[in-house]
């Protein structure tokens, strides 16, 4: 019964009433953008691998004397840094390869079935032997890995030899959505070059120029003077306290090289770096606005009991008690955030569609916006409460003053 008195005094105080509507509607608009980019990010955050990231280091050597620039004595110290790498204390599994989880690293080339005509699919490549999956911490589903002849043969191989290669599990359901991988061929979208799928493997994801869980690994050796040597060492603990040793013991085999080390923990955590930047800095953006739009309803429900004292103290007078008080201003709040609400609802869609379609994001999800609803009436109430309080403590007696 209080709905239409009340909506007939909000219009009579338009402009501040449109003030706090607007301020509503950019809130849940931005706010409910905001949240959508959070989670999304935050799904990115916690996207594992498939690798047992924990444990692994990441050394990189590069060469920079001179008898290094021949490409057989480069193949020599690979084999004497990985035994080397392999007789150090608390290491598990080396690998020589050119993957780099959680960097750019390998390289990207585009494959179809051999003898059709459909899409070439994009894929990461990297050269590897065949100690990689155990130093990834992955296991083969089905065939088999690597031997050492393989990787020992994969470079000097004439493009004309079809290719032996360990795939993705999202790769082989690319070419061979049935199953039954293992055993067929994929090549080069010119056909060029052969491959025969050996095995697969189930879990796999390096975010890298889109192919994120797609990945050919062929054995080959992947050195040369210019980009010198990547390893992976998989450690039983902390991988950073064998970082030393494991440095001293790649210099030990050839000093003319410049050793860089880290731990994949490390490289995990830089290539987030800007994600993680972005959650806190959308917090931030989502506490200021609610922060504000909460000042705002406390100074227009403030301004309104100040405004309205005599007319409370009249209500007083003829019966009124001071829960419908509060109930009034409640009531009036709740109709102007609602007013906001709907705007701000409509608003978050149109803006959400233009970040997908002009920059990125995700699609705003109805539950985000409902939750961001839920939370600005909940805000609107317990900011309007404290003055609506206020107001029921104005006494009967107020009505009759300077009159």
């Amino acid at each position: 019964m209080q709905f239409g008195p009340i909506f007939r005094s909000l219009l009579r105080n338009r402009a501040r009433v449109v003030l706090i509507v607007a301020e509503v509607a950019l809130t849940l608009a931005i706010v409910a953008n905001c949240l959508s980019l959070i989670l999304d990010t935050r799904a990115k955050l916690a996207r594992p691998s498939g690798f047992d990231d924990e444990h692994i280091a990441v050394l990189q050597a590069n060469p920079f004397d001179d008898h290094l620039r021949q490409q057989t004595v480069l193949d020599q110290v690979v084999d004497q840094d990985r035994r080397a790498l392999r007789a150090v204390p608390g290491v598990r599994a080396v690998s020589h390869t050119s993957l780099r989880p959680w960097q750019r690293s390998g390289s990207i080339t585009s494959m179809r079935v051999p003898g059709t005509r459909g899409e070439p699919v994009s894929t990461q490549i990297c050269s590897v032997d065949p100690g990689i999956f155990e130093t990834l911490g992955v296991s083969i589903s089905e065939g088999r890995g690597f031997t050492e002849a393989e990787y020992d043969r994969g470079a000097n191989a004439p493009p004309t030899e079809v290719q032996p290669i360990v795939v993705s599990r999202a790769l082989a359901y690319r070419f061979y959505p049935g199953g039954g991988a293992v055993g067929k061929q994929i090549g080069d979208a010119d056909e060029s070059q052969r491959y025969l799928i050996v095995g697969v493997i189930d879990r796999y994801y390096n975010p890298f120029g889109g192919t994120d869980e797609r990945v050919v690994f062929q054995p080959s050796r992947s050195v040369a003077f210019d980009r010198g040597s990547l390893y992976l060492v998989r450690t039983q603990g902390d991988p950073g306290r064998l970082l030393p040793q494991l440095e001293k013991a790649l210099l030990g085999v050839e000093k003319g090289r410049l050793v860089r080390t880290r731990t994949l923990v490390e490289d995990r955590t830089q290539y987030h770096g800007r994600d993680r930047i972005l959650v806190a800095s959308l917090n931030a953006v989502m506490v200021l606005l609610v922060l504000v739009t909460a000042l705002g309803i406390v100074g227009l429900t403030s301004f309104s009991v100040g405004e309205r004292r005599k007319q409370i103290g009249t209500r007083r007078a003829l019966g009124a008690d001071r829960a419908a008080i509060v109930r009034h201003f409640l009531l009036e709040n709740w109709m102007v955030t609602s007013l906001g609400i709907i705007l701000g609802a409509g608003l978050a869609y149109a803006l959400n569609f233009g970040m997908v379609t002009w920059v990125a994001g995700a699609r705003l999800s109805p539950a985000v916006v409902t939750v961001g609803a839920l939370g600005l009436w909940i805000i609107g109430i317990c900011a309007a409460l404290g003055p609506a309080l206020r107001g029921a403590q104005v006494p009967p007696a107020i009505a009759t003053r300077n009159v």
